[in-house]
């Protein structure tokens, strides 16, 4: 009658043992008693394997605009996403990895010189190519203006070679204006003035002048986005 106990406590022990052997549901179905790694997906690797990166989580869209994260260049803002309207706010607006007008531009500016040598006055057409690149709020460019080289007047006057660059890089929305300098081949120089205006994020229009006494030019053109 004594050994009962004994047994008793043997049993429970016995059987303790056996349910602790048993294998842990780690499906990620609801499973309630399992203490064993966590499994957050479905993808029946626990958390804690180097190997799972939990890629069977909902995708996430943090800001609400209807774009993933990864798609999204940045999903903290929800007016910034692939293909939103963009405006000129130095932000790429819709993730196409360019910032308003910055890129490389191009185009033709017609050119029209004067100058008065010896109580004459001589009329120069010209037509100068423009080359140009717009990056983070800095703008560089150069106007190349080539007289005919069979225009002994122009020569004297202009130079072979006849460049335009901006005085002040900065830049910023749709409209560029500040201080050009004509530069010519033949060894001077003089100030102008000169704006580029945006019509739209691939397309803009090129003003460029000049004001002297003996020399004067003034050049309109357009520029388009390379």
């Amino acid at each position: 009658m004594r050994s009962r106990p004994v047994l008793l406590v043997l049993a429970a022990a016995l059987a303790v043992g056996c349910a602790s052997d048993a294998p842990e549901d780690d499906t990620g179905a609801p499973d309630t008693g399992d203490t064993g790694p966590v499994d957050t997906d479905t993808d029946t690797a626990d958390d804690t394997d180097t190997g799972d990166t939990d890629t069977d989580l909902p995708p996430v869209d943090r800001d609400g605009d209807g774009a993933i994260e990864g798609d999204d260049c940045d999903d903290t803002d929800s007016a910034v996403y692939p293909d939103a309207p963009e405006t000129w706010d130095d932000v790429d607006g819709d993730c196409d990895g360019v910032v308003d007008g910055d890129g490389a531009w191009a185009g033709d500016i017609p050119m029209l010189a004067s100058a008065i040598y010896e109580a004459r006055r001589y009329n120069f057409e010209l037509m100068c190519p423009f080359v140009g690149t717009r990056t983070l709020g800095q703008l560089s460019f150069t106007i190349t203006c080539t007289p005919d080289p069979a225009d002994e007047d122009a020569q004297r006057l202009l130079g072979a070679t006849l460049t335009i660059t901006p005085a002040d890089p900065e830049v910023s929305g749709d409209r560029w204006e500040d201080g050009v300098v004509f530069t010519s081949s033949n060894g001077w120089d003089s100030d102008g003035d000169g704006t580029i205006d945006w019509s739209a994020f691939d397309d803009a229009d090129v003003a460029i002048a000049m004001t002297g006494v003996s020399l004067s030019a003034e050049g309109f053109g357009g520029i388009a986005r390379e």
